[in-house]
């Protein structure tokens, strides 16, 4: 159990870092190829939130839920926002689209988080500035 705990919270330290590598990276040099206000959410990779108990979960492009991905409303696809593409999300950072939400959603952005304390902690955002990203990120010096 103490083995457990150990690479629990080094997996933890981890991810946190991952995230906040998210936070320091310069849009400047960046075409925006569409920026909306949307509503932002957290989902986590529990099967309960991701087609229910016993089933396996994952994106809608078989990849696994892990940070730095986020799933968009299906008007978002509709509109020409592909699988692959980066978002910028406003105080969040940059996200690769990998999933899918619910059809009932629009303009909405469910960014993956690693637990259920994460997803709390983001709540849920309402009009926060989104831009679709064209080019590749770089991180700030």
């Amino acid at each position: 159990m103490r083995v457990f705990a150990v690479v629990f919270a080094l997996l933890v330290s981890v991810v946190a870092a991952q995230a906040s590598t998210h936070k320091n990276i310069s849009i400047s040099n960046l075409s925006n190829k569409q920026r909306i206000a949307a509503t932002v959410t957290a989902y986590t990779p529990d099967p309960r939130e991701n087609g229910g108990k016993g089933k396996k979960s994952g994106t809608a492009i078989g990849t696994r839920i892990r940070p730095g991905i986020v799933a968009v409303s299906r008007d978002l696809l509709k509109s020409g926002w592909n699988f692959g593409d980066k978002v910028h999300i406003e105080g969040l950072g940059v996200f690769t689209i990998e999933d899918t939400m619910h059809q009932r959603h629009r303009r909405t952005i469910d960014v993956a988080v690693p637990d259920r304390k994460a997803a709390e902690k983001i709540g849920k955002r309402r009009a926060i500035v989104v831009t679709l990203l064209e080019g590749r990120p770089e991180a700030e010096a």
